[in-house]
């Protein structure tokens, strides 16, 4: 029997390989662990097949040989109608690579061919699988009426994307080792390479899981796909499904398909979150370096004509308008011209906006603009209820409206807690700037952050909405509420109350513990359009830990910043997919390098991001990491801005598309339309605050208030 071995002392990694009849076995482990962490035969592992649609067979192999050549173990298989080549060696920084090679060496057409590597994992018990934008440990807070990615349970089934889908290409399984409590993980990486076909169609390859009983297995194919269990199947649009027949690779004699991975494994000490080494290792795989389309000072230009555009002022009302009705394509919202208040509206955000202008540039008309939109919302959009407002405003009648739940209205606590936020920094703002404020703004607040304080449910957090009446619309378990955290910390800064800080530290205990702590019920649910586990929802917690490490100096919050930092990376980009020949991103040279997805219901990508956040926590923290993506996506955001009529699809300069497409759903390599105005105020408020905080590691003013405990 052929026996081989090689180590990395990096990370004491082995990897054993020996020969046993017409086969090859594989083992993956440790020095000093007595279980390994993988271990099959490449017979077991060699998926092949040929004809619609793909089966999970195995290629059989007439002969197998193995060498080592230094520290790189070749494997040669015979498969008769395909010959497999598998390289494996660790790099210095102790992973393993893995290059396989498929080869047609008949004198026929292979056609409709399938071949992967499976890789089964003897994992049992709360097993985590993290596929990044898609599956976050089986997504157990997705509405089960709609269809999201999922792991299942049974010999056929499983989930299998399009490696362009993925923002880091790969795999992550986290399971308790057998007969202890001890946590170990592998990730297995794909290094994405495409071919592309005579008629300028691009082909990559495609990565997933099955979850069988008592074991993960990690799929890496050629192409073809699993959606929930039914193959050939992609996911083209919210809850839709359609058959797919892209998958597929015609061999012909004497072509090679190559792949290559790169595979991680060891101890795990935190239960749940494997997910944050997959991002820095991924940083050092991919090297991510995006776009940077337009200079910080061109950013703000564009991004303020965009906004100047949507102030509508009447005799009565004033503000910033959702969608305006100026560009080629029509008024997009059929509710007509309104005002919204937090989520996609962004009215007092595109206030703040407007202030800070004004007071860098002595513009003192930006500056009353904010004021009036101020007075009219705390003036006009009061409920029967103290201290809980309104959402939205519509221009063409006078009416007040809000977001409709089960046919309910309700007043969603993101939104609210956002715009309460917003309503802070606008005094901090002023205050910074010897601007008068009112009295009465300061009492408005104090009178919404005295309804969240009477607020919070049993369980210590806030519902996802609340109904006219104050009343919470539901009682679920989700991390909608986290913007109204936010907002009694923002409270605190602006009044001093111990009340407030009290509160948010006591919110912020409870959310971590229902989110964050094993992560058996990941960030979810912090949008009304998609009930499932979100980017959106993992961000705000992001960001009230940051404020209350900030403000506070307490190192758990900077722990908790951390996970959840790291956790909203895996929904940004890594790497740049190529577009099929004729696409507007391949015409465009679009890059996704940088771009962040939006949920594992909403495949595409989007510009909401707390950019300057992150990069400033970098900052006060260190982290070499946070500062450099936190550059890298505020540059590759500024991609897809309207700079002159008719550029984009969009006839007002600066405007911006809310979705941008990378993958297959909802059509590859394009943007939308669709612009509310929340585009505008999250590109432009990032802009304004990195503007002034030019100079490597200022904290700016603006954001001081309450000295650190």
């Amino acid at each position: 029997m052929n026996a081989y071995r090689i180590t990395s002392p990096a990370e004491n990694r082995n990897v054993n390989v020996w020969q046993s009849d017409n086969d090859v076995y594989i083992q993956l482990s440790r020095e000093g662990e007595a279980e390994s962490y993988f271990k099959n035969s490449l017979g077991r592992m060699a998926v092949y097949s040929e004809g619609r649609p793909w089966c999970e067979e195995r290629l059989r192999f007439n002969a197998v040989q193995i060498e080592r050549q230094g520290g790189t173990l070749r494997i040669e298989a015979d498969g008769g109608d395909l010959f497999l080549t598998l390289e494996l060696a660790f790099d210095s920084e102790g992973m393993l690579r893995a290059g396989a090679v498929w080869e047609n060496r008949t004198g026929r057409t292979i056609r409709d061919a399938a071949v992967g590597l499976e890789w089964e994992l003897a994992a049992n018990g709360t097993d985590n699988v993290t596929i990044p934008h898609m599956i976050y440990n089986n997504n157990p807070s997705a509405d089960p009426a709609r269809l999201v990615p999922h792991l299942g349970v049974g010999e056929s089934n499983g989930f299998i994307c399009e490696e362009h889908r993925l923002p880091i290409p790969c795999v992550n399984v986290e399971w308790t080792e057998k007969g202890s409590e001890g946590r170990r993980f592998l990730t297995m990486y794909s290094l994405p390479s495409y071919i592309e076909l005579p008629d300028g169609t691009v082909h990559y390859g495609s990565l997933g899981a099955y979850k069988r009983e008592g074991c993960v297995a990690i799929a890496a194919m050629s192409g073809v796909l699993m959606f929930n269990g039914e193959k050939d199947i992609v996911y083209v649009s919210k809850s839709k499904i359609e058959p797919y027949s892209g998958g597929y690779t015609d061999f012909a004699p004497g072509f090679a398909l190559e792949k290559s991975y790169v595979l991680e494994w060891g101890p795990q000490q935190a239960p749940g979150r494997a997910f944050s080494q997959a991002v820095h290792r991924a940083v050092k795989l991919y090297d991510p370096h995006g776009a940077e389309p337009h200079t910080l000072e061109e950013l703000i230009r564009l991004k303020t004509a965009a906004m100047d555009d949507r102030w509508r002022e009447t005799d009565r009302a004033a503000g910033y308008v959702k969608f305006n009705d100026r560009n080629s394509f029509g008024l997009v919202s059929k509710h007509g011209l309104h005002y919204m208040y937090g989520w996609t509206g962004q009215c007092l955000k595109l206030a703040w906006c407007d202030a800070f202008l004004g007071f860098d540039g002595q513009m003192r008309e930006r500056i009353e603009r904010c004021r009036k939109a101020v007075e009219f919302y705390l003036a006009e959009s009061g409920t029967s209820v103290p201290g809980l407002r309104n959402g939205a405003y519509h221009l063409s009648d006078g009416r007040w409206d809000n977001f409709r739940w089960q046919q309910e209205p309700v007043i969603s606590s993101r939104a609210f807690g956002e715009t309460v936020s917003d309503l802070a920094d606008i005094i901090l703002l002023f205050r910074s700037r010897g601007e008068q404020v009112p009295s009465s703004w300061t009492a408005a607040l104090e009178q919404s952050a005295a309804f969240l304080l009477g607020a919070i449910l049993p369980a210590g957090i806030f519902p996802a909405s609340w109904r006219l009446d104050g009343i919470a619309a539901d009682t679920e378990i989700t991390a909608a509420g986290i913007p109204c955290l936010i907002a009694l910390i923002k409270a605190w800064q602006v009044t001093g109350a111990q009340t407030y800080l009290d509160a948010s530290r006591a919110c912020m205990e409870r959310y971590y513990v229902l989110h964050a702590e094993t992560f058996e019920r990941p960030f979810a649910r912090s949008t009304l359009d998609a009930r499932c586990e979100d980017k959106e929802a993992g961000m705000f917690f992001f960001l009230a830990a940051y404020e209350l490490f900030r403000l506070t100096g307490e190192a758990k919050f900077r722990k908790w910043a951390e996970i959840a930092g790291d956790w909203q990376l895996t929904y940004v980009y890594m790497w740049n997919p190529a577009y099929d020949r004729g696409t507007a991103f391949r015409e465009h040279g679009f890059q996704a390098v940088g771009w962040p997805g939006v949920s594992v219901q909403n495949h595409h990508l989007d510009v909401f991001f707390p950019t300057f956040e992150l990069w400033q926590f970098g900052l006060l923290t260190g982290n070499e990491m946070y500062v450099r993506l936190a550059r890298t996506i505020f540059g590759a955001l500024g991609q897809g801005i309207c700079t002159e009529p008719g550029e984009w699809g969009f006839t007002v300069v600066g405007e911006q598309a809310e979705g941008f497409f990378q993958s297959n759903f909802q059509g590859r390599g394009r943007s939308n339309t669709w612009n509310p105005s929340w585009i505008i105020s999250e590109v432009l408020h990032h802009a304004l605050r990195f503007r002034e905080a030019s100079d490597k590691g200022k904290i700016p003013h603006y954001c001081e208030g309450v000295k650190r405990t």
